[in-house]
């Protein structure tokens, strides 16, 4: 509860195991047969860092696995939103999962 505050207050979007899986129905409804293919060019640390956020870790906990700092790991995570064109946490791992890049 408490990390989910936190991710809350930094901007974030916290979001339990059953609303990742209504955001992703979402995104398999919307998605059209005619879509274009995005190439979607995320460095190795930004994928090694999308794949600890779509585990569910939090910001605290990344930055202890990666053995880097909180901010380090705030400025990976605005790298990884700009490139998938997103907003917040639950809508990266969303799209991260829907197309299949970890």
């Amino acid at each position: 509860m408490i990390d989910a505050i936190r991710e809350a207050f930094l901007g974030e979007a916290p979001m339990s195991a059953s609303v990742a899986v209504k955001v992703l129905q979402m995104f398999r409804l919307h998605a059209g047969g005619g879509e274009k293919t995005e190439f979607i060019d995320l460095s190795d640390r930004e994928r090694e860092i999308l794949g600890l956020l779509v585990k569910g870790c939090s910001l605290k906990l990344v930055a202890a696995t990666c053995f880097i700092s909180i901010d380090t790991v705030k400025t990976h995570v605005k790298h990884i939103y700009e490139k998938l064109h997103v907003h917040s946490k639950s809508e990266a791992v969303a799209k991260a999962i829907y197309k299949k890049l970890i």
